[in-house]
């Protein structure tokens, strides 16, 4: 069965809302015979997911060394900062882009889809770690008294000076990081939108061998 969108209901249609749309169509893919057709929908957002939790990993790891943690918080440290990403890239990447997509939810051109693709991509595998991991080794080490961190009554100038120096030396493989965020989710999403125009296309096919079988 072709899944479409419209105003316009032929008469033998089954009707689904949403969610049983989005389902239906997950369904088909995981089903999909042909690899080649479908590989960016089905495996696209866990390599994605994977980027950011090494992302993660990357990031905790250097403000970790740089406050000298060793082993202390290193679970608690590491759920939220490498697990969390590499979850939620794969979760809204699938919902965002990818069902977007295959439900013609939206007009958005290529590009648009790729832009929205990096800015979810680089919230959750950049911005977020960034905000959380020096948070996380400045409570760790002001807790085990492994480095000397400012009190939060210094100020906020002082908490972002004393970080701004531990981050400088960082910024060169942030730069990389980024870099490969943004082509790794450009290259992932235009193929997602190859495999929608292809399997729409032999799924319309075979839909109307389907008719033509139906008439004889």
């Amino acid at each position: 069965m072709a899944l479409m969108k419209g105003s316009q209901i032929p008469k033998d249609a089954v009707v689904l809302n949403e969610i049983e749309a989005t389902g239906y169509i997950w369904d088909v893919i995981s089903k999909w015979d042909s690899l080649k057709e479908t590989w960016a929908l089905r495996y696209g957002p866990m390599v994605l997911g994977a980027i950011n939790s090494i992302s993660g990993i990357m990031i905790n790891r250097h403000y970790r060394w740089r406050f000298k943690l060793g082993s202390y918080g290193h679970f608690s440290s590491g759920i939220p900062l490498v697990v969390m990403p590499g979850l939620l890239t794969i979760a809204f990447h699938k919902h965002i882009i990818g069902t977007d997509m295959l439900l013609m939810k939206s007009d958005l051109c290529p590009i648009c889809y790729e832009v929205k693709s990096t800015a979810l991509q680089m919230s959750l595998g950049l911005l977020y770690p960034m905000i959380l991991a020096p948070t996380s080794a400045l409570m760790l080490a002001n807790r085990y008294s492994t480095y000397r961190v400012p009190h939060l009554f210094e100020g906020p100038k002082v908490m972002l000076g004393f970080l701004k120096k531990h981050t400088k030396s960082f910024t060169g493989t942030l730069s990389y990081i980024a870099l490969i965020q943004m082509a790794a989710s450009a290259f992932i999403t235009y193929f997602e939108m190859k495999n929608t125009l292809s399997l729409r296309h032999k799924m319309l096919e075979m839909e109307k061998e389907y008719e033509k079988e139906k008439q004889k």
